[in-house]
C-alpha cells in the first residue's frame, strides 16, 4: 500500500499547490472548495472503480477464459514488461484480490490445475477491470468541467498510473500461470 500512498499522497499534494498558486488566484475560489473538489473527485473515481469491478464480476466466466483473443499478450508487450523491470517491482504494489474472495499475489496450490485455471480466469477478470478503470476514471473529467486542469486530471492521471500498474502486473504473471497450467497437463497425461 506504501506505493498507492505515495501516488495519492503525492497527487493531492500536487492539487493543493497548484490550486493554492495557480486556480486560488486566478478563479477566486477559496482552500475550502479545493479540499471538497479533492474529495469530491477521488469519491467519484473510487465510486467508479467499485462499480465497474461489481459489474464485471457479475459477467458469466466464459467470457474471462484466458485463451480468448482479447486476452492474448503480444511478445512486444512481454519485452516492454522485462524491460521496465516489473519483476523487481511487482510484489509492492498491493494485492486486492480478496475483495473478489480470490488472492492473486500467491499461487497456493501449483500442482492443482482446477485453481490454477481458476487463477488465470481471475486474472482475465482483474486485466478487464484495471483497463475499463484506467479508461472509465477519467469521466471524472466531466465533474467541474471549467476547472479540470487542477481537480479531474489530476485525479484521472493517478487513477489511471495505479490501475495500469496492477494490469501490467496481471498481463507479466498469466503466461507464466498457463505455462504452469501446460507443465501440469502433461504430468497428469503421463500419469494415466
Amino acid at each position: 500500500m506504501i506505493i498507492y500512498s505515495i501516488i495519492i499522497g503525492t497527487t493531492i499534494l500536487f492539487i493543493i499547490l497548484l490550486n493554492l498558486f495557480i486556480a486560488i488566484p486566478l478563479y477566486g475560489y477559496d482552500i475550502v472548495f479545493v479540499f471538497k473538489a479533492i474529495g469530491l473527485n477521488i469519491l467519484i473515481v473510487f465510486l467508479i472503480d467499485a462499480l465497474i469491478a461489481l459489474i464485471i464480476h457479475k459477467l458469466p466466466k466464459k467470457w474471462f477464459h484466458y485463451e480468448k483473443n482479447f486476452f492474448y499478450i503480444y511478445k512486444w508487450e512481454r519485452k516492454f514488461y522485462e524491460k521496465i523491470k516489473i519483476k523487481k517491482w511487482k510484489d509492492h504494489i498491493p494485492e486486492l484480490g480478496w475483495l473478489a474472495n480470490f488472492r492473486k499475489n500467491k499461487v497456493i496450490e501449483p500442482n492443482n490445475n482446477i485453481y490454477v485455471e481458476k487463477f488465470l480466469v481471475e486474472c482475465c477478470y482483474g486485466e478487464t477491470i484495471h483497463f475499463l478503470s484506467l479508461c472509465l476514471g477519467f469521466l471524472i473529467l466531466l465533474i467541474y468541467p471549467k476547472y479540470v486542469l487542477f481537480f479531474g486530471l489530476p485525479v484521472a492521471i493517478a487513477n489511471g498510473f495505479i490501475h495500469y500498474l496492477s494490469f501490467a502486473i496481471l498481463r507479466y504473471t498469466r503466461p507464466k500461470l498457463k505455462l504452469l497450467y501446460e507443465r501440469n497437463q502433461r504430468y497428469n497425461n503421463k500419469k494415466v
